[in-house]
């Protein structure tokens, strides 16, 4: 299904554009000057908006020259909430994919500057302990937050596939 793929491509997309936004908001948070954060949230709506308005205009020609119903959302979302509780759908190979390199080189190049500005002028065995303990929190924090991700994700898909199961049933 083209038209799956390419809804699986753009919610890897919004994912880069969240995580190079957040990328911009802590490099500004150690490099700008004077009152930034509202230029800042000001362009990251603007990102934001046009990112969706692009992708509505896309999907809406995909869907109108390809005869595609608006049913087909749904159907998409269910697979995609399958996927996520791992529950195995008719066409797996079209598996929502995420590799993570991309974002984590940002996150090393973005957290160099910050760790090196709160490292403390110590003899080099301190500064490798600061460094190692701000790495090992980083990591702790991120990994928290995929956690905390991955919960958030699978209690809104068993809801999404209950809600589908519920309307099925009410249907026939």
């Amino acid at each position: 299904m083209v038209f799956g793929n390419a809804q699986s491509y753009d919610s890897v997309e919004r994912f880069h554009i969240s995580a190079f936004l957040l990328f911009v908001l802590a490099q500004n948070l150690l490099e700008a000057d004077g009152p930034w954060f509202e230029s800042f949230l000001c362009n990251a709506f603007v990102v934001y908006v046009s990112e969706m308005t692009i992708d509505i205009i896309k999907h809406s020609f995909i869907a109108k020259f390809n005869n595609i119903k608006p049913i087909a959302f749904s159907e998409f979302l269910e697979d995609l909430c399958k996927q996520t509780l791992n529950i195995q759908t008719e066409n797996m190979k079209n598996n929502l994919t995420f590799v993570p390199l991309a974002p984590a080189c940002v996150v090393i190049r973005v957290l160099r500057p910050v760790f090196a500005a709160h490292l403390p002028y110590n003899p080099l065995p301190w500064r490798l302990f600061w460094i190692f303990l701000l790495s090992a929190m980083t990591f702790v924090m991120l990994a928290s937050l995929k956690v905390m991700i991955s919960i958030g994700l699978k209690k809104h898909a068993r809801w999404y596939i209950n809600r589908c199961q519920r309307r099925k049933l009410h249907s026939d």
